[in-house]
């Protein structure tokens, strides 16, 4: 899976008022984008949901955060940045080179 795909399966591990709260801190383009990776997601084995889990762990996720730490964790896969479908920004980059 994708960085984007991370979070939009991370949101959806984390539950509806959670993941709801963590959107609403978006930005309209990250919103899009994670909007768009939900719509692709298939079912999430109990194994891919706990890998998942200890992905978002490792960069710094604890239970109890609020979202806007959590929205900061998230970023963490994309470098601290805001969330962008890297590979469709790969693929424009490139026709630059």
């Amino acid at each position: 899976m994708n960085a984007l795909q991370k979070v939009a399966a991370f949101l959806f591990i984390i539950g509806l008022e959670k993941g709801k709260k963590i959107m609403a801190l978006m930005d309209s383009d990250e919103l899009k984008n994670v909007l768009a990776e939900f719509g692709k997601l298939q079912r999430l084995s109990q194994k891919m949901q706990e890998g998942i889990w200890h992905e978002f762990e490792q960069q710094g996720y604890e239970e109890g955060m609020n979202p806007v730490e959590t929205l900061f964790v998230c970023r963490q896969f994309f470098n601290g940045s805001k969330m962008s479908d890297m590979d469709k920004r790969k693929t424009i980059l490139s026709r630059f080179h």
